[in-house]
């Protein structure tokens, strides 16, 4: 039982090149980690888990932003076209989609540059960026 007493803080190294490439796969949403799925399968090579969780977490997390936006805007189109409500509802998505307001930005476009770099520096340190109802279901598959 001696040998078991420290298994809890047990935490694999990771390399500098995994952590890199999972950073940037964050900041680039998902693209450099693709074309690293790309270059890891023609060389080869497996990927370690800590990789894989960040390079799957980053595409699949900005491709379900981009949809959801989509869906958003087809919804919106609806909208608009009623006759009360749908000036205000334009409004209020205009100045939250379209109005700069946090360093020249907008709201959604700072909260997902936001998210990026929050993803991208847990990356860096070498921990993973836990995002609530989604990092569960990629520690699964990684």
């Amino acid at each position: 039982m001696r040998g078991y007493r420290n298994y809890t803080n047990y935490r694999p190294q990771i390399s500098p090149l995994e952590r890199l490439i999972s950073g940037l796969s964050c900041l680039t949403y998902g693209l450099a980690g693709f074309i690293w799925i790309i270059i890891s399968h023609i060389r080869n090579q497996p990927l370690s888990s800590f990789t894989r969780f960040h390079i799957f977490q980053s595409i699949f997390v900005f491709i379900g932003i981009y949809v959801l936006g989509l869906i958003l805007n087809i919804f919106l189109g609806f909208v608009k076209i009623m006759p009360f409500i749908g000036p205000i509802i334009v409004n209020i998505v205009y100045f939250v989609n379209g109005y700069p307001l946090i360093f020249g930005l907008p709201a959604t476009v700072f909260i997902v540059q936001a998210l990026a770099v929050y993803m991208a520096v847990c990356a860096f340190m070498g921990r993973y960026a836990e995002i609530p109802g989604v990092s569960e279901h990629f520690k699964r598959m990684a």
